[in-house]
């Protein structure tokens, strides 16, 4: 049975998802996905003078950060799939959008110094990594943040109440492939995102982790739980206060 968390795996799933992967999620969650991203954005407080947008895919969050920070706030994009990267500079060169760098490099190993990010963003992305390689985001989210910086995490997720979930189960289950399906995507490569949600579960239990690393953290749950979010900071320095 493959390994669907490994790197190979998620590489040709989401290379041959690109072309309609960002309209699927848009329509499938009723646009909802939109919502949760502006909502994960506009949830860092303060301003920015650079971002990190982990696991970019098409670069949806590139607007909502320029919105929220300014035009002149530096943005470097990463996603670790070829194709995903590709789509990505088309979304900077259709603004366009200034100071942005879309990067093909793996989240878990950012090729950046140490405390160089005001803020780090990461949304949808959360559910395609094995449990043992969420302490090493942790630790590299931490890494490149500088100290007082923040992050937003947002993560479609598994709802508590059992009507709900059920509901929930069918329409990821059945109805996104049915429309990745209508829209020329691969309806099989759809149906594993209800595998990897299912999963996931929920950000609930990614908090310990966090704050394992010495990150403020909290989760913050939306429509319900079926989307969840961490945000969090990095404590300031103490001698820098």
């Amino acid at each position: 049975m493959d390994d669907i968390h490994s790197e190979s795996y998620v590489k040709r799933l989401f290379a041959e998802m690109a072309g309609t992967y960002g309209l699927v999620n848009l329509l499938s969650s009723l646009g909802f996905a939109w919502w949760w991203r502006r909502r994960a954005v506009h949830s860092l407080e303060g301003s920015a003078e650079s971002a990190l947008d982990l696991m970019t895919g098409g670069a949806e969050c590139l607007g909502h950060l320029k919105r929220r920070f300014g035009s002149t706030t530096r943005v470097d994009l990463i996603d670790w799939c070829p194709v995903m990267c590709e789509r990505a500079r088309a979304t900077v060169d259709r603004h366009p959008h200034r100071a942005c760098e879309v990067v093909h490099a793996n989240a878990l190993r950012v090729p950046r110094p140490d405390d160089c990010y005001d803020v780090v963003t990461s949304t949808f992305g959360l559910k395609t990594l094995a449990r043992n390689e969420l302490p090493l985001l942790a630790r590299e989210i931490r890494r490149v943040l500088k100290p007082g910086g923040r992050f937003s995490l947002l993560e479609f997720s598994m709802p508590p109440n059992r009507v709900l979930r059920f509901f929930f189960r069918f329409y990821v289950k059945s109805y996104v492939p049915l429309l990745g399906a209508l829209l020329l995507g691969n309806p099989d490569n759809y149906r594993l995102l209800w595998r990897y949600t299912s999963e996931f579960g929920n950000c609930d239990a990614l908090v310990p982790i966090f704050r394992e690393e010495g990150l403020e953290v909290e989760c913050r749950h939306h429509f319900f739980g079926c989307a969840t979010q961490l945000v969090g900071r990095l404590p300031p320095d103490p001698s820098e206060t």
